[in-house]
């Protein structure tokens, strides 16, 4: 059994096209997909369950807001022996979870899986512009902090591993993934697997200043996460 979790808060724009991108995968072995709605204020909890029919699909309610809550939620409601993460204002690729998937099983060392994220939704100066830093950011980690991060919408763990680490933390506001990458790398390797999801890109509008104050915020949130160990509140907890 595989699990698929899918935080969402107020994702009425985007949840569908998500779900429909997951009912679309190749992958042929059973899995389930939890839907972890983050106490929304739309309508995302019925459009999702508006796919029971279509997916093995489950949708809980966390209210709690943000996404360490929403994802430790997710992760302890999952019964596969594999889960992967992802959002709800994501697509996944069809051959997405076949090939996450694969790459933990080709390698016993391997206990995650983390991959990048494109954009399509922005000028496309912005989008050409992140879908090039995005997955040379990670490369750049790697070399100057030892470790690839788990991308939260973007990544597959085992989940023996997961556990062993302590896991989310659901008092994190942001940063929720890098903090697991810093847990799980102690128990194993972290591998990149070069297959890219499409996230939306709200947090990059407004053309070349917009991209700059986006990706300014996640270095910025790293330093005061990591550096200064303060907790860092966002505004949008999505």
């Amino acid at each position: 059994m595989i699990s698929i979790v899918i935080i969402a808060y107020n994702e009425k724009k985007d949840i569908a096209s998500c779900l429909m991108a997951m009912s679309k995968q190749t992958y042929r072995e059973p899995f389930e997909v939890i839907v972890v709605d983050n106490a929304s204020t739309d309508h995302t909890p019925e459009i999702a369950q508006s796919f029971a029919e279509r997916l093995p699909l489950r949708v809980i309610r966390e209210e709690h807001k943000g996404r360490g809550a929403a994802r430790a939620r997710g992760f302890g409601e999952a019964k596969g022996e594999i889960i992967l993460s992802t959002d709800g204002d994501t697509l996944s690729p069809p051959h997405w979870i076949e090939t996450m998937v694969k790459a933990l099983k080709e390698n016993l060392a391997i206990v995650a899986v983390t991959g990048p994220c494109k954009i399509q939704d922005c000028d496309p100066l912005t989008n050409m512009l992140f879908n090039i830093i995005q997955p040379l950011s990670m490369h750049l980690y790697r070399l100057f902090v030892g470790h690839y991060w788990l991308t939260g919408s973007n990544f597959a763990i085992r989940r023996e591993a997961y556990q062993t680490s302590g896991g989310f933390d659901p008092a994190s506001a942001s940063s929720e993934d890098t903090e697991l990458s810093f847990k799980v790398k102690k128990i194993g390797k972290i591998r990149y697997v070069p297959c890219a999801v499409i996230s939306s890109g709200r947090r990059f509008k407004g053309g070349f200043f917009g991209l700059l104050k986006g990706l300014f915020a996640y270095p910025w949130t790293w330093i005061k996460r990591f550096i200064f160990r303060k907790e860092v509140d966002l505004s949008d907890v999505r």
